[in-house]
């Protein structure tokens, strides 16, 4: 029998080697526990209802469904569910629009080493401490390095 690690985390990214990044960063803290993959929003917004993670890193940027618009639904349907958007891009109206669609924050690929697990534990204390959104203010890596979503 397996102990729980932590907060359970969906994946939702289109690239696989960036998966494993991600799944090797994240097995190096024992808090987060991989339960899923998706490779699109349309995949995202189902294993969210059907895995019910704590947690999801979502890909801005992908096929059948963008991050923006998948984050939206999942925000409608699962509103306690930290949404951390990951992205390769650095146009901070992407960012934006991931915000005001529901994102708990926003990390630059370029950053994730840096940024990623404690951008994780802050959006997950959000939402612990009954921050519906689970929104903390914590971002670091929005456009232009600035913490704030501005």
């Amino acid at each position: 029998m397996s102990e729980r690690r932590g907060w359970r985390v969906l994946v939702v990214e289109d690239d696989d080697l960036f998966v494993e990044r991600l799944r090797v960063l994240l097995a190096s803290d024992r808090r987060f526990e991989v339960v899923g993959r998706a490779r699109n929003g349309r995949e995202a917004v189902g294993l969210t209802l059907a895995l019910a993670p704590d947690l999801v890193l979502m890909d801005i940027e992908m096929p059948v469904m963008d991050g923006v618009e998948a984050t939206r639904r999942i925000r409608a349907s699962t509103p306690r569910v930290g949404i951390i958007a990951v992205s390769g891009t650095d146009y901070q109206e992407r960012a934006l629009e991931v915000r005001e669609a529901g994102a708990t924050d926003y990390v630059r690929k370029s950053r994730l080493d840096e940024d990623l697990l404690s951008s994780c534990a802050a959006a997950m204390e959000g939402v612990d401490s009954g921050n519906e959104s689970g929104w903390s203010g914590s971002n670091r890596s929005a456009a232009g390095g600035d913490r704030s979503w501005r």
